[in-house]
């Protein structure tokens, strides 16, 4: 990873993470996408060894123009919920993201779109969504953890983040 001119970059291999620890935030991105990228950002990571089963990861994704999105698109908790509508733009713009998570509660918007709006409670078996559906977690999303590190998948794509901005909300 690499920053230049207030531009965070992904140019080498492996994720990137925060030192501190966040619980209940307001986290603020701008994003842009390579065509074909693949990238996410992590919340609330409880073991950065472990992330596939301690992080709760919201899809970075080309996938503009896809009519409906699915658990793995842009904006989704990824392999949980779908988001609401595909609010990416097309690769080569940026896009701004905003996430609130406040005890239970997942929302994120796109662009300026509510997207998503998750209560982790409803979470309650490991490897099974509320619609039934299976996912890949062997920790039900009720159990994952409500404060830990935020990080930014490399999945070897282009990527870059600008403007980011995180404020911790009272609990």
């Amino acid at each position: 990873w690499t920053l230049s001119e207030g531009v965070l970059a992904r140019t080498g291999k492996g994720d990137l993470w925060t030192k501190a620890r966040f619980g209940d935030f307001l986290l603020q991105l701008d994003f842009k996408l390579a065509p074909g990228t693949n990238s996410g950002v992590f919340l609330r990571t409880g073991e950065i060894a472990q992330l596939l089963h301690t992080a709760i990861e919201v899809q970075i994704l080309d996938s503009h123009g896809k009519q409906a999105p699915s658990k793995h698109d842009c904006g989704a908790i990824y392999d949980c919920l779908e988001p609401a509508r595909n609010a990416v733009r097309p690769a080569g713009e940026w896009n701004r993201l905003r996430v609130v998570a406040a005890g239970p509660r997942i929302l994120v918007a796109l662009n300026g779109e509510r997207i998503i709006d998750m209560d982790l409670e409803r979470w309650t078996e490991a490897g099974k969504n509320p619609d039934g559906s299976k996912n890949k977690f062997r920790t039900a999303y009720k159990e994952m953890p409500r404060e830990g590190h935020l990080g930014f998948q490399d999945h070897g794509n282009p990527v870059w983040f600008r403007n980011l901005r995180i404020r911790e909300l009272p609990r």
